[in-house]
């Protein structure tokens, strides 16, 4: 798990099971740095107020109507690109359905 910044964005890359996941790096409940928070068995817990998401889907786990943006992320040969112009949210909103 790292922190970043790209072209002025708070971004979080996550490597789970040779998986790379990109997200803002800010959560949602008080834009606190999701870096500065701890990842254990794909939780991923915010350091300030211990909200979690799940680092594979963006869903929240506490609480289940909080969700991270993800950023589309392409690897080629060791570098990752992230494009930041397309930023999505994962997991289930705030009205309980699914967001894209």
């Amino acid at each position: 798990m790292m922190g970043l910044e790209v072209d002025g964005e708070r971004v979080l890359l996550v490597n789970v099971d040779h998986r790379i996941y990109a997200y803002a790096d800010i959560c949602p409940h008080q834009k606190s740095r999701l870096s500065e928070g701890t990842l254990a068995d794909k939780i991923l817990r915010c350091g300030r107020h211990h909200w979690e998401f799940d680092v594979c889907s963006g869903s929240g786990v506490n609480p289940r109507n909080a969700c991270l943006k993800l950023f589309p992320i392409r690897v080629d040969g060791e570098d990752v690109l992230v494009d930041i112009d397309d930023v999505r949210t994962t997991g289930v909103g705030v009205e309980g359905e699914k967001e894209r």
